[in-house]
């Protein structure tokens, strides 16, 4: 029944880490599972629908004042970095800026640092039914539901993914870069290199809420 094109997509760009007990695990009242060692910077503004997981190592840089929504069934790999992006609130171009902008070079490493007083940072949407692997960063404004995110990929400022997306591994998408729906990703920087069918949707749905039932019923639950 499943699509075979659209099941190597997806089994391309992604490897999730099996869970091992659950007592690494935070289990929220909505039903989601944080490992102990991630790393959610003030908690009270990441949001979560329930239903999700965040793997060991973890960041999620809510200190920077900005809402963090994430939103059922949504995997999150080892060693992910999660930033809101910081725009200025002014256009005068002496007041100071910090350098989590992202106005370096694509590829060059941005530093998390809050928004200064001249700075604002904007709130980061995942939707439901996505999955980031292991050791990305994420700087992305929005990223939309049933989206895959490979490996080792670096998601840079006020960029955004729209739905039913894969961005392959190692990955670099440039500040500002829209990416539309049923897009397949790839490059540094990245690059539309396809399209993925339109069964894509359903098959990511139905992806994530069996590997959910599965990561559950293996940490014996």
């Amino acid at each position: 029944r499943i699509c075979t094109s659209c099941y190597l997509h997806c089994q391309s760009s992604y490897r999730p880490t099996m869970p091992t007990s659950k007592s690494e695990y935070i289990v929220t009242a909505s039903q989601s599972y944080i490992s102990r060692s991630a790393n959610i910077l003030v908690a009270p503004n990441l949001h979560s629908k329930g239903k999700s997981v965040i793997q060991k190592n973890v960041t999620i840089h809510g200190e920077f004042g900005a809402a963090i929504h994430i939103g059922r069934y949504v995997y999150i790999d080892e060693d992910v970095e999660i930033v809101p992006s910081v725009i200025p609130t002014s256009s005068d171009p002496l007041l100071t800026t910090s350098s989590s902008s992202g106005s370096g070079g694509v590829g060059s490493k941005i530093i998390p640092q809050p928004p200064t007083e001249n700075e604002k940072a904007l709130p980061i949407i995942i939707g439901s039914h996505t999955k980031i692997g292991n050791n990305c960063t994420i700087h992305s404004i929005a990223i939309g539901s049933c989206v895959r995110i490979g490996s080792n990929c670096s998601i840079y400022p006020r960029s955004k993914i729209h739905d039913c997306c894969i961005i392959e591994n190692d990955s670099v998408i440039p500040p500002d870069m829209v990416i539309p729906p049923f897009s397949r990703v790839r490059g540094n920087p990245a690059r539309i290199v396809g399209s993925l069918p339109e069964c894509s949707g359903g098959e990511f749905v139905e992806d994530c809420v069996q590997e959910y039932i599965g990561f559950v019923r293996d940490l014996g639950e």
